[in-house]
């Protein structure tokens, strides 16, 4: 198969679409699927100048170009220049002369600018002398589901806000945060997700503002960086919270945590506030302790293993520990920055916190919520979360 590679101005392309010369609909594609928002991306990424993905077609015996890859691309060109849509100048980063040209179409646009349009050009790659098999299997490489995860998209922001993030999952990583270590690797970049969402939760100072992508692409976006306090104690927590994972690994008979991204945000919350008032010997039962026994109300874990004695006393003494934990794990599964449940997961460690330490002056407040006899977990969680208006501040 021969792939020529050839620039062509978009005045051209859309005269040949016109002319049915150049097949938008050939019987392997799709249909036209792109969205109005998507089509007014790629126009205004024509717009600015920037470069797009190149198309390839296929020259069939009649000499008409049929579109292997791009046929989204070069539908959005042609529905923009018939005047089916208008320019969106609100797009991020904004632009000052395409904001000048919002909600127009293309035949109300200034011949300036229509003429500039159509002189953009794209990359046209063409197919010649193939075998029947060769365009199928090119035509399934480029369109294998590779969709990005909110990390990987903000991961395209260069910049100081980048930048820091980065350095601070090459810490972690460096310190041993690994799926042998924690549960999970930083495959598609789940480490740079939590970090950074935990780094806004501290800048932000409360649990209840519920943590979207969109305000932590619009900090990389800008380039808005976390002032360094935060970087410092954000470094100083997960050296504690590491440190105590690898200390948990050598004294307990589970060596592997089986931790979510979810659970993750909480223990470097909880590890953030009490870095400086517990040692690591203390945080690695804490952690491992009660890992094993969410395992253990799952049915994944075995009884009476050795090490975790204090566990069924406590199951024992608190018959209601097995609700809090089935919470935890519903409220673990639920995602990471969901405000309620990030607040009730850091209450349900602040209790168990009091629990295995049977020290109330860690929150002595809290601790007269817990008596042996609670009857509903699910209803004590709401009077505390009421009564001590629980995530309004972060307190250390």
């Amino acid at each position: 198969m021969k792939c020529t590679v050839t620039e062509l101005e978009i005045e051209t392309i859309y005269s040949r679409i016109q002319d049915e010369d150049l097949n938008l609909s050939p019987e392997f594609q799709r249909g036209e699927v792109w969205t109005a928002n998507k089509k007014k991306k790629l126009i205004d990424s024509i717009l600015r100048g920037w470069r797009i993905p190149p198309i390839h077609l296929i020259e069939n015996e009649q000499y008409i170009d049929e579109v292997l890859d791009g046929q989204q691309r070069l539908v959005a060109i042609r529905d923009f220049m018939n005047n089916e849509f208008s320019i969106d100048g609100r797009l991020q980063p904004v632009d000052e002369s395409i904001s000048m040209l919002h909600n127009m179409k293309f035949k109300e646009l200034n011949p300036n600018i229509q003429r500039k349009f159509k002189k953009y050009s794209l990359t046209i790659i063409r197919l010649t002398e193939f075998s029947p098999e060769e365009p199928a299997e090119l035509f399934f490489r480029l369109n294998q589901p590779a969709t990005l995860t909110s990390a990987e998209q903000r991961n395209s922001y260069i910049g100081d806000t980048r930048n820091q993030i980065k350095e601070l999952v090459n810490h972690f990583e460096k310190l041993g945060a690994n799926k042998q270590t924690i549960g999970f690797s930083n495959s598609r970049m789940a480490y740079d997700d939590i970090i950074s969402k935990f780094c806004y939760t501290l800048e932000v100072g409360n649990l209840k503002k519920k943590i979207t992508s969109t305000n932590i692409s619009d900090k990389y976006r800008n380039n808005d960086s976390f002032n360094q306090k935060i970087i410092d104690e954000v470094k100083d927590t997960l050296v504690f919270f590491i440190g105590s994972s690898k200390l948990g690994q050598s004294k307990f008979v589970i060596t592997k945590l089986n931790i979510n991204k979810a659970t993750l945000f909480s223990w470097l919350l909880f590890s953030y506030k009490y870095k400086n008032y517990i040692d690591q010997d203390l945080m690695a039962e804490l952690i491992y302790t009660f890992e094993y026994a969410r395992e253990l109300v799952k049915g994944k874990a075995s009884s009476n293993l050795l090490g975790f004695e204090k566990i069924n006393i406590l199951f024992h003494d608190y018959q209601y520990l097995t609700q809090l934990f089935l919470i935890f794990n519903q409220r673990a599964s639920m995602g990471s920055t969901d405000a309620m449940s990030i607040i009730y997961r850091d209450i349900i460690l602040e209790i168990y916190l009091i629990i295995y330490t049977s020290d109330e002056s860690f929150n002595p407040n809290l601790a007269k919520y817990l008596t042996s006899d609670i009857d509903s977990m699910s209803r004590t969680l709401e009077e505390i979360t009421t009564e001590f208006k629980w995530g309004g501040t972060i307190n250390k």
